[in-house]
């Protein structure tokens, strides 16, 4: 996300790697614009002023109180005018992922803030309590203390709960949809694979039972829930086997396997060949490769 002063504007694409911003703003004489656009989500509140949003080919005016949340990926701006008063935060998706609330709600909140929010209309106490959650997080990053991050985390938390609440969930206990279990146990994968969850912690965290996490898994991909999770930690062990000169016990520890002995049966039970076979047989293919291109004339 990049703010100027209204006059110029210079777009910088947000890479994978960048940080999570918040700022407030505060009637300044200048109008401020701010243009997004790559993997982080943005959400604007507005207490006081008006502005527009350019959002999916769409021109949009916002007046204050209001909210404006944009999913990560997607490309506009957003103008201030002078004098208007808010708050903004870019939020990196890994960020968003790890502050999810647990339990019955996190496929509606999931589902919730991968929708767009263009300027919806805020009751002012709601902007306050926005504002203040915006306002922590900014002073947690400023101060970069010992548990700052955790802090971080817990703030944005709240702020993911606000915006839910204000996209108007239903009130009935609704049950996901298969296709929002399976959504929503995919992302929690590629969250906590090396920290060894059970099938029970995954489905609590979903809000469903292991038999209904089991079903909706097994229907939509044919396959068990633990076996894609297995999956996933042996196509991250193969990468690192291929791309990295790490030791095979440094690898089963970064994957979150104490013992290497263990970790070698593991991935020889899943893949069909040890860790030490794969590595030997990937050398081999990228030197036949390297021969091949060499005996072009």
């Amino acid at each position: 996300m990049r703010a100027s002063s209204t006059g110029s504007v210079v777009p910088r694409p947000a890479a994978p790697s960048d940080p999570i911003e918040a700022r407030l703003f505060q009637g300044g004489l200048a109008g401020m614009e701010w243009t997004f656009r790559g993997r982080r989500s943005h959400v604007f509140v507005l207490q006081a002023g008006s502005g527009s949003l350019t959002f999916a080919e769409q021109d949009v005016v916002v007046a204050g109180p209001a909210i404006v949340w944009i999913p990560a990926d997607a490309n506009g701006s957003i103008l201030f005018e002078a004098g208007a008063e808010g708050g903004t935060l870019a939020i990196p998706d890994v960020l968003l992922g790890s502050a999810m609330p647990v339990g019955a709600i996190f496929s509606q909140v999931r589902d919730a803030i991968t929708r767009p929010i263009l300027g919806a209309r805020l009751a002012t106490a709601d902007a306050r309590q926005l504002l203040s959650t915006i306002a922590a997080i900014d002073q947690e990053l400023r101060l970069d203390v010992p548990g700052a991050q955790e802090a971080v985390r817990h703030h944005l938390a709240l702020l993911l709960l606000q915006v839910w609440r204000l996209s108007k969930p239903s009130t009935e206990q609704a049950q996901p949809s298969p296709r929002m279990i399976l959504r929503g146990f995919v992302h929690l994968v590629e969250l906590h694979a090396r920290e060894h969850w059970s099938l029970a912690e995954y489905a609590n965290t979903l809000g469903v039972t292991a038999d209904r996490l089991n079903t909706a898994v097994r229907r939509a991909t044919g396959r068990t829930p633990m076996e894609l999770i297995h999956s996933r930690l042996v196509a991250e062990a193969a990468m690192l086997l291929d791309g990295s000169a790490m030791q095979i016990a440094e690898i089963a520890n970064v994957l979150g396997f104490k013992d290497p002995a263990y970790f070698s049966r593991f991935f020889k039970r899943v893949a069909g060949h040890s860790p030490k076979a794969h590595r030997q047989d990937a050398a081999m293919k990228r030197t036949a490769q390297e021969t091949n291109f060499a005996a072009w004339p």
